[in-house]
């Protein structure tokens, strides 16, 4: 079922018990307004008649001399209703004209007559098919009058009443499920509005068009946040089509120049000297190493925005001396000094692993040989300082950007990529990263990850 729909059955049935409410309010209303005219009747009648026998001594039967009001020749006495009096003994006198038919003496009405119970009672009865109201009232002198009147007025008015209640609940609710539905239907037109300009945004490859936002109610803030989706997958498609565009325009060099190679290698054959031959196929494995490292490298920063793998708790300490140990493997003409805090963070350790290398890694590849490269993990930072040319003020902002490299770092090997993991990877566990000159020279890179356990200071010299 449709909204539209739902808001109008929601608006008739609101209408309905509405109504419903109403009409048994009003149905009550006026049967007790009815009932209690007939109730004031009976006990005006039955007022005149307490006065007559006022003067007179208690009897076991009726007086032969107590006449009874004449009532009209219509059935139990009309409107003005039929009299029977009821001695103490429960012997009923009943006027000759009201014929064979009497009310039937109820325990409550005996009661009274015996005066065993004192007041009034006002009963429904039903005798010979005819719907009574009978009031039964003491008599001074001892016995009771009980006085009948016919209640055939007041059920067809009332009869007549449910009717056009109920005609008018009829109206009623279908008139709101009418309105229910004009309402709903100007209501959700701007819902209909956003609804298909999101369908022809969807069914189309322009990320640039946006919905108007300019209202402050629901649809709004809808619009706004929808707005604020495609602003996030538009600069999603550009940082894509532009890391495709990148990774082909570096691929395109070692790609070509490994092709090179190798036909210079298939063309020479053995026709070249045994040195040229050697360094021909040293050139070709690291041509290949740098293109799995892009490879790599390019994977990688592609896992950005995909699901995280399960959170652990990474000893960050064991994890830096470790690729302390490979970078010392990889560079053994630098000194590694390591000043390390116990400290355990909340992450995925490969990644970590992976942004450490890439940090030892930058320093490592400007140090000059025979110089140190510091690195210092304190209350959850870690730091690395080389003693390298350093930044360049101009290159300083964009060293964490994909594919950047600096003038001077063209011609050494790499992809440009090792430093934009640093970062993504720092994004990816809440953390932060730095690049800036140290003083005294060289270049200072610190990831800075969010206050977590640390303990003492344990500090490893380093081994040149």
């Amino acid at each position: 079922m449709t909204i539209r729909r739902r808001l109008a059955v929601a608006a008739a049935v609101a209408v309905a018990i509405a109504i419903a409410i109403a009409s048994l309010a009003a149905y009550l209303a006026v049967r007790s307004q009815l009932r209690g005219e007939v109730d004031s009747a009976l006990r005006e009648r039955a007022e005149g008649i307490q006065l007559l026998t006022r003067s007179r001594r208690p009897f076991e039967a009726p007086p032969a001399n107590l006449r009874l009001p004449k009532p009209p020749q219509a059935r139990f006495g009309g409107a003005a209703g039929a009299v029977q009096l009821v001695s103490a003994a429960g012997v009923v006198r009943r006027a000759p004209s009201q014929g064979t038919i009497r009310v039937p003496l109820t325990p409550q009405a005996k009661a009274i007559a015996t005066g065993e119970e004192g007041g009034e009672l006002l009963q429904d009865q039903t005798v010979a098919g005819d719907h009574l109201r009978v009031l039964t009232a003491p008599l001074k002198g001892g016995g009771a009058v009980q006085i009948a009147r016919p209640l055939d007025e007041v059920d067809s008015v009332l009869h007549e009443l449910v009717l056009i209640l109920l005609v008018v609940t009829a109206g009623g609710i279908g008139l709101a499920a009418f309105l229910g539905a004009l309402v709903s239907r100007a209501s959700l037109a701007p819902v209909r509005r956003f609804t298909q300009e999101t369908e022809s945004i969807s069914s189309g490859p322009d990320l640039s068009r946006r919905l108007p936002a300019g209202g402050r109610d629901e649809l709004g803030r809808l619009a706004r946040s929808y707005n604020s989706t495609l602003d996030a997958l538009q600069r999603s498609a550009e940082a894509q089509r532009q890391m495709v565009s990148d990774a082909s325009h570096e691929l395109r060099t070692p790609l070509a120049t490994l092709k090179t190679n190798l036909e210079l290698l298939l063309r020479g054959g053995k026709r070249l000297p045994q040195r040229e031959q050697t360094e021909l196929e040293q050139d070709l494995v690291e041509q290949i190493d740098d293109l799995t490292l892009l490879v790599d490298d390019v994977v990688e920063l592609a896992r950005h925005g995909e699901p995280e793998r399960l959170l652990d708790d990474v000893d960050l300490d064991a994890i830096v001396a470790e690729e302390i140990e490979r970078a010392r493997r990889h560079a053994p003409t630098l000194r590694f000094q390591a000043q390390l805090e116990p400290c355990t963070i909340h992450g995925v350790p490969e990644r970590i692993a992976r942004a450490v290398h890439n940090l030892l890694d930058n320093a490592a590849k400007w140090s000059p040989g025979g110089s140190t490269v510091e690195v210092r993990l304190v209350d959850g930072a870690l730091s690395v300082r080389d003693h390298g040319p350093g930044f360049s003020p101009e290159d300083l902002p964009f060293v964490f950007d994909r594919f950047y490299r600096a003038a001077d770092a063209r011609s050494r090997r790499g992809s440009g990529l090792g430093l934009a993991i640093v970062r993504q990877t720092a994004e990816a566990h809440e953390a932060e990263v730095e690049a800036a000159n140290a003083p005294g020279g060289g270049a200072l890179l610190t990831l800075r990850f969010p206050p977590q356990r640390s303990g003492e200071m344990v500090s490893d010299p380093g081994s040149g």
